[in-house]
């Protein structure tokens, strides 16, 4: 699996078995510290790893990426190889991605289906009662329109960087097509289109029930 010679190069090594290799990590969050693991990676590619944090610690034997968010990480599930470290033969911390551990990995965790375009969205202004267009390209995009569906008085001066005001006149009904969309009409929510949540339009620092559920179930 790994050679003595890949072994000799790290500290803290626990177990060498034929079907694992099981040795300590961790993961540093810059505001509370090192958060500390207990890291195994398999002959077949599967990498799991046991927070040893504290005692009664219920994060065991779980994917790398929900380690590192545990400890505290952000974007975990896309860069959780480069969020945990383990230690070099001279007690420095050096990142999975440098290291041979991950060889035999085959990237086998998959996340859920998710949708990849997110249709245009309108919001009626609690002020002037126009519907105003949200694109829904990026994930700052995505920010803006979130932050305007949780708001039950959005007018159209909330609108970021004041782009937009009740004086604006309303888009003609012809041009309220849902450009995000495949279907070339103002979608009311097709299969096609709709999004239930993705890490474009999710928050990790929103406190809004859906962001929640979400972060919680990545």
């Amino acid at each position: 699996m790994f050679t003595e010679e890949e072994i000799g190069n790290f500290l803290g090594v626990l177990q060498v078995t034929p079907q694992f290799i099981e040795i300590e990590c961790g993961s540093t969050n810059p505001r509370y510290g090192d958060t500390a693991g207990n890291l195994r990676v398999f002959s077949d590619g599967k990498v799991e790893v046991d927070c040893i944090c504290r005692a009664d610690c219920d994060k065991v034997r779980v994917f790398p990426a929900e380690f590192a968010k545990h400890a505290g990480k952000i974007n975990a599930h896309e860069k959780w190889d480069r969020q945990i470290w383990v230690f070099g033969k001279d007690g420095t911390k050096i990142g999975l991605w440098r290291t041979c551990l991950l060889k035999h990995h085959k990237h086998t965790f998959v996340r859920g289906v998710r949708q990849l375009i997110h249709r245009d969205e309108f919001i009626r202004c609690s002020q002037c009662d126009k519907e105003r267009r949200f694109s829904m390209r990026t994930k700052d995009h995505c920010k803006i329109y979130h932050d305007a569906l949780v708001k039950p008085d959005w007018t159209c001066s909330d609108m970021p960087n004041h782009t937009l005001s009740c004086s604006v006149g309303e888009e003609r009904e012809s041009r309220k097509v849902n450009r995000g969309c495949p279907r070339a009409t103002k979608c009311e929510g097709c299969e096609q289109c709709v999004c239930f949540g993705c890490e474009i339009c999710r928050f990790e620092t929103c406190a809004c029930q859906s962001c929640i559920d979400f972060i919680i179930n990545i």
